[in-house]
């Protein structure tokens, strides 16, 4: 899979499987303990469309009281997705914040 950015084509990530002819052969082994974290706008709809695609959930959607709503999926490699939505943190970690960098 290939992503690019839609405002700057020269920002790109892509997700190769480990067997891919491009990697390397002393590399080619599934990965472990590695997270991608994406911000979106919605995570609800996109849960709801990776669990209809039968992708790994390994982490269900939940409110995370460090000021994330999230759920965390896997490619086929083990990468694991975390797919995330700042939200207001619990008055417990918004003391640990700066102001500014606060969700809104």
């Amino acid at each position: 899979m290939h992503l690019q950015s839609i405002e700057d084509e020269h920002v790109t990530l892509a997700i190769l499987d480990y067997r891919h002819e491009t990697v390397p052969e002393t590399h080619r082994a599934p990965a472990k303990g590695l997270l991608l974290n994406f911000e979106v706008e919605d995570p609800d709809r996109l849960y709801a469309g990776a669990q209809a695609a039968g992708l790994p959930i390994l982490k269900p959607i939940c409110d995370e009281a460090f000021g994330q709503r999230h759920f965390i999926t896997a490619d086929p490699n083990g990468v694991m997705i975390d797919i995330i939505k700042p939200i207001p943190p619990s008055d417990e970690f918004a003391a640990l914040y700066e102001a500014t960098a606060l969700p809104k």
